[in-house]
């Protein structure tokens, strides 16, 4: 079986505040996970008014805003944190916290089916003017292609489907494209068969299939990560005019869906605010406000919470120190 596809088994992909850290720029480790917080804050904000700058109507700039005053107002009260949460696909810290919740939900359940395969299904890139109508398509298709499936061949299979999408800068098109996990591996490449049967231009070398490692949580919080990147392979942020495109082509749309039996899985409780144990701070009742240019929560004194912009220069300076060591 495993000569037939490729073994899905990431490198884990660890974001740096689940990392060891040094005490030299933190006072401990909670202070450093609130640090990297200020910093998707802080790339959330950026976010939303390079999109929101891009629009002429302010009736779509509403549910941008709830992204950017997200998390804004923490209330202290001892050493305990309160804050609101937009629950929203542009928010990198409330996407952070849906993948947890959707991995914690559908993992174990998943991983009862048995063998699981990683399936990918791409059609050609599209303008933006077409791509919301070829999200469309696909879904179709997928469901087609599963009613198919269950009625003709008689293969019953479960699983779970998400909608991702990335931009290419260069010909300034996007790539619409599902990914899959889901058992029975015959039912994988019949996907993938009748996939190219719906959409003859796409390129069969572009889909894939690849046998799950279920002891590698990876795989599941690739699945459930976020509908697109938001970056391009060099790093670089797609433009606020790029991000809306993608944004409106799936709104009212599902992201992810589950088939099969996975369907009678109990949706995880999405949490609407945080509540989070600051040891690192004094004990008091205080609010605290995000200002984006500090990077970093203010109280009424102008006290930061976290030090934001002192830690990156620190942490900056020994990137480059370490960089000069290897030369």
């Amino acid at each position: 079986m495993k000569d037939k596809v490729k073994i899905f088994s990431k490198q884990s992909t660890h974001s740096l505040d689940t990392l060891e850290v040094t005490l030299d720029y933190f006072q401990n480790k909670t202070h450093a996970k609130q640090y990297y917080k200020a910093i998707r804050k802080f790339k959330t904000s950026s976010k939303i008014l390079s999109i929101v700058d891009t629009l002429k109507d302010e009736r779509q700039t509403k549910t941008y805003w709830k992204s950017y005053h997200c998390n804004s107002v923490l209330l202290q009260d001892n050493q305990t944190f309160k804050g609101s949460l937009c629950r929203k696909r542009f928010c990198t810290e409330c996407n952070r916290i849906k993948t947890a919740e959707l991995t914690n939900g559908y993992k174990q359940p998943m991983i009862e089916l048995g063998q699981l395969y990683f399936v990918t299904l791409t059609t050609p890139n599209v303008s933006g003017s077409k791509l919301k109508k070829e999200i469309q398509l696909m879904i179709k298709a997928f469901q087609l292609i599963k009613n198919n499936i269950r009625n003709t061949y008689k293969i019953k299979i479960n699983g779970i489907r998400k909608i991702e999408i990335t931009y290419n800068q260069d010909s300034n098109t996007y790539h619409p494209h599902f990914h899959l996990i889901q058992d029975n591996l015959n039912a994988s490449n019949l996907i993938q068969a009748l996939w190219i049967k719906q959409f003859p231009n796409a390129s069969i070398k572009a889909q894939d299939i690849r046998e799950i490692n279920t002891k590698d949580e990876s795989a599941f919080i690739e699945l459930f990560k976020y509908a697109t990147k938001e970056t391009n392979s060099k790093g670089a942020i797609y433009s606020g005019e790029v991000l809306h495109t993608i944004y409106n082509s799936i709104q009212g749309i599902r992201i992810y869906q589950t088939y099969g039996t996975i369907k009678k899985v109990k949706k995880p409780i999405e949490e609407k605010q945080t509540e989070i144990e600051l040891d690192f701070m004094q004990p008091q009742k205080d609010i605290w406000i995000y200002e984006q240019d500090k990077k970093d929560w203010i109280n009424a004194e102008y006290t930061p919470l976290v030090n934001t912009l002192e830690i990156e220069k620190l942490l900056e300076t020994k990137k480059l120190i370490s960089l000069k060591t290897k030369k």
